[in-house]
């Protein structure tokens, strides 16, 4: 297993530890054998997926809000689009009905358990519709983890925005200082860093962090790693 890496900054214990979702909690490779699948490409999924993050951010950048799922399909239909292919709207539902039944990733549970016996408040902030997300973890069980779910959609405006990491801290009671925000996106550590907090990053194979932005307190392969390194990190 690849080693955990850690920054030289000194920070503070945080208070609470507030967790992405997709991607970092719940996996996705279900989504992208299907996006592959749909667009007859190995590589349809990052081309998919970096166009529906694209197209959150100019939703932020115009200022008009859509639903994430309404984004999702829209950016379905112009990645089928630009690779050439057509895709039915009975398979674009069938794709939004697989991001509500995602499983959960390896070592989420263990590794959330762990830092609950530390005594870590627990929260989770997501671009995603709060219901969407709170129904999966209760069918998960991880719900029982989480001090409160929260959803950008309650701002109009999707992360990296600087807006919905301060309105997060505003509902659970913390200073951006006091945050450690974990999460398997570099755009998500990037938005993090520039609202105050400290940030953790969950590594993935295909992707890596944005180099310009500053580094994560905290880097591991999955959350059991990162929450053994927080107790090293942090002590008790």
């Amino acid at each position: 297993m690849e080693a955990i890496q850690v920054s030289n900054r000194k920070i503070l214990r945080p208070k609470l530890l507030l967790f992405d979702v997709y991607e970092t909690l719940l996996d996705m490779s279900l989504v992208q054998k299907r996006v592959n699948s749909l667009l007859d490409n190995k590589r349809g999924y990052a081309f998919w997926f970096e166009l529906f993050m694209q197209y959150c951010f100019v939703d932020n950048c115009i200022e008009q809000f859509n639903p994430f799922p309404e984004i999702a399909r829209a950016t379905l239909q112009m990645a089928a689009k630009a690779l050439g292919e057509k895709v039915a709207d009975s398979e674009i539902e069938d794709l939004l009905l697989l991001l509500k039944h995602l499983p959960v990733k390896e070592g989420v549970a263990s590794g959330l358990s762990l830092l609950h016996d530390q005594g870590y408040r627990i929260a989770a902030l997501t671009n995603s519709a709060q219901q969407i997300v709170e129904d999966r973890m209760e069918r998960t069980g991880l719900i029982s983890y989480f001090e409160k779910v929260l959803s950008a959609e309650h701002v109009g405006k999707y992360k990296p925005s600087l807006e919905v990491y301060q309105w997060a801290t505003n509902q659970l009671g913390v200073e951006p200082a006091e945050v450690l925000l974990i999460s398997a996106h570099g755009w998500d550590i990037a938005g993090a860093c520039n609202a105050g907090m400290h940030t953790a990053y969950i590594l993935q194979d295909s992707q890596m962090l944005y180099p310009l932005a500053p580094t994560p307190a905290l880097q591991a392969r999955s959350i059991e790693d990162l929450a053994r390194e927080i107790k090293k990190f942090f002590g008790e």
